[in-house]
């Protein structure tokens, strides 16, 4: 009878639970939360317990099960029912069992990875990359720009206080192509403030946030040596004060170098949370002989860098998605792929995202064509969906949720025969290397070649949700 009690107990205090999980996000920087989360840290989300009381009032049956389940919780814990809306419980939870440890490549080290850190969670709060756009890759980049405009539209801002690294350690290195990839775990806590302005249902405070995330950094084997991005404000190449206005490119004024191409120092790629970090995502692909053998002359391939591509690539299709301009497609998938994008966008009926975060991007497996190298990736995004229609808001969705998406990023075999041009994902010209003046153009201003060749670039050639 016992052992049956304690089942019913149980039960009943996962119904609780789970409603009250499904309310609760991390909004910090670290690639955007990404997750939606089980342990906020005590502060309680004002628009997910707004929604609660709300959906417990229009539910009595479920208003009773929650009832029933706190006083289990309290018959069988002798615990304070409060304790069940303290989203946060034990802060160790959110930290890996075992945190690895190990010696870190050449040229990280630390000082930089804290650096990194304390200077994303600046720029994501104050909305503005330029501080830290010549260390991070083209897909973090564009993972936290779409961001903002979509937190714009909304009014919304997150601020973040009282940030404090624990630990800091190597979880990961490895040869990948003629790059290095190297995955470092952060443990940290902060306090968390997501407010919207205009929408405040959507408003959220959290207190003592304690997490880990790994975040993965590439440099190339060849990379030059003494260089450092994170502690000077000058070009590695020529020495002239950085530009203060880098964006999309970050590209020196002074003799016109690429500072994130992973050539000077270790570029920050990737930022996964604890709950999608998988040790061994990739590895496999990391040494596959035929793949390895297919790219051997491309000495810009390597898997980190084609899943930094599509996650590029993908942020710009959820912009699409919410009213940028569909002429962007042009940019990066053939004219097929471009039509099926476009036709779910219109059966999307038009919405903005509350909140996008990728949470991860895998190359996960690759095929052939008589002419092509297709690429297969698996991603997945957390998103909320909402419409705005004269000052009011409706919801889509009524929680953050999880959604697969794939998609297939293409080559010429003959174009592998020789090394990739060191050139901004689709922001200037593949052929002549000139910035593109409009980047809506599918043909160069200058030498009007065709933005789209897989000759010379990867393309995307296929899109799917699910």
């Amino acid at each position: 009878m016992k052992s049956i009690s304690r089942s019913l107990y149980r039960l009943l205090f996962l119904a609780v639970f789970t409603v009250l999980a499904a309310t609760d996000l991390w909004a910090r920087a670290g690639g955007g939360g990404g997750r939606v989360s089980h342990d906020s840290g005590g502060g309680g989300g004002g628009g997910g317990l707004s929604f609660l009381i709300y959906l417990l009032l229009s539910h009595p049956l479920l208003a009773l099960i929650v009832i029933i389940a706190i006083a289990a919780y309290y018959f069988y814990t002798k615990k304070n029912p409060a304790d069940l809306f303290r989203s946060g419980g034990d802060s160790e939870d959110r930290r890996p069992p075992d945190l690895p440890s190990g010696p870190f490549p050449e040229g990280l080290d630390v000082q930089k990875v804290q650096t990194s850190f304390m200077a994303i969670q600046d720029a994501w709060q104050k909305q503005e990359l330029k501080e830290v756009r010549r260390w991070i890759s083209d897909g973090v980049y564009q993972r936290y720009t779409a961001q903002f405009r979509m937190m714009n539209k909304l009014s919304q801002v997150n601020k973040l206080s009282n940030i404090q690294i624990s630990d800091i350690r190597l979880a990961k290195a490895s040869a990948d192509g003629n790059y290095q990839s190297a995955d470092v775990a952060v443990s940290f806590s902060m306090d968390d403030s997501f407010v919207s302005a205009n929408y405040p249902q959507f408003n959220e405070n959290f207190s003592g946030d304690r997490d880990t995330e790994y975040w993965t950094f590439i440099k190339r084997n060849d990379a030059k040596k003494n260089k450092d991005l994170y502690s000077t404000d000058n070009c590695p190449n020529c020495g002239a004060p950085f530009d203060t206005k880098m964006g999309e490119i970050s590209r020196c004024a002074g003799c016109g170098t690429l500072t994130n191409n992973a050539s000077y120092d270790w570029i920050l790629s990737e930022i996964t949370q604890m709950d999608d970090y998988q040790n061994t995502a990739g590895d496999a692909l990391l040494q596959n002989t035929e793949l390895r053998e297919l790219t051997r002359n491309d000495s810009l391939f390597a898997v980190q860098r084609m899943q930094d591509i599509a996650s590029n690539v993908f942020m710009q299709i959820m912009e699409v998605f919410t009213g940028a301009n569909q002429n962007k497609l042009s940019r990066f998938a053939d004219k097929k792929t471009a039509e099926n994008i476009l036709q779910l966008k219109t059966r999307s009926e038009g919405f903005i995202f509350d909140r996008l975060y990728l949470n991860e991007v895998s190359l996960v497996s690759f095929n052939t064509d008589p002419e092509k190298l297709n690429l297969v990736f698996s991603l997945s995004a957390t998103y909320q969906r909402v419409k705005v229609s004269n000052q009011k808001l409706s919801l889509l969705d009524n929680e953050m949720t999880t959604h697969p998406y794939s998609m297939v990023l293409s080559k010429n075999l003959s174009a592998l025969k020789t090394a990739e041009k060191e050139t901004v994902y689709s922001y200037e010209c593949p052929s002549c290397g000139a910035p593109y003046n409009d980047t809506t153009n599918d043909t160069c201003n200058y030498c009007q070649a065709p933005v789209i060749d897989l000759n010379k670039n990867w393309v995307l050639t296929d899109f799917q949700m699910g």
